[in-house]
């Protein structure tokens, strides 16, 4: 009979395999990376990644899950803690101020979001996932502050907020791209000046 083997065990294993994962997609990228390096990465079998995933496309997703979901929570704490509107906003530039690409911690990071964003218009299916979970979570978060702000009187009524939602995420992607793409990009200073931009524009 096989072992009974428990569910905080599978879940340490299914970490063990999404952080492997991801260290190799940062050396090497996400297209040249194998799912032979992850085993070597993780020390398991390959049978032992498949048991739990069933390609390198679906291990990315559950990386990105994680990470959404946390930000999710965290992103939620601390804008319920918040006032106003402006200051759930200015939150949220700030979490992204915090989040540099130009330093070292990050910009792998970054490099490997980026890479799979490119990889995923070849495959419709991945495209989808993608495009639903920057509605769902992204679009939809924006939003809510943003419709917040003209019901409180701080934001001109008239803005069509999910147009503005999408306008905030093109200028934090847009600047995080050039900064993960070019050598001394001024990501801090560019990042605050599209804030006060984004702001004027919004205020009633």
């Amino acid at each position: 009979m096989a072992p009974i083997v428990s569910e905080e065990y599978k879940e340490r294993k299914r970490q063990e395999i999404l952080q492997s994962a991801l260290a190799c997609f940062a050396k090497k990228g996400f297209e040249s990376s194998t799912v032979d390096d992850i085993v070597s990465q993780s020390g398991l079998s390959k049978g032992a990644i498949y048991n739990y995933f069933k390609s390198k496309d679906e291990i990315y997703l559950a990386l990105m899950d994680g990470q959404t979901k946390e930000s999710g929570t965290k992103f939620s704490k601390a804008i319920a803690e918040r006032r106003t509107a402006l200051e759930k906003l200015d939150f949220l530039v700030d979490a992204y101020l915090d989040n540099d690409p130009n330093e070292f911690d990050n910009k792998d990071q970054a490099l490997v979001h980026f890479e799979f964003r490119l990889y995923s218009t070849r495959n419709p299916e991945l495209k989808e996932v993608l495009t639903e979970r920057y509605k769902d979570f992204f679009v939809e978060l924006l939003t809510g502050i943003i419709k917040e702000g003209q019901e409180a009187g701080e934001f001109n009524i008239q803005l069509e907020p999910a147009t503005y939602a999408d306008i905030f995420w093109a200028m934090v992607n847009g600047v995080t791209l050039q900064a993960t793409i070019l050598n001394d990009y001024a990501y801090k200073s560019i990042l605050k000046e599209m804030r006060t931009m984004f702001v004027e524009k919004l205020k009633a």
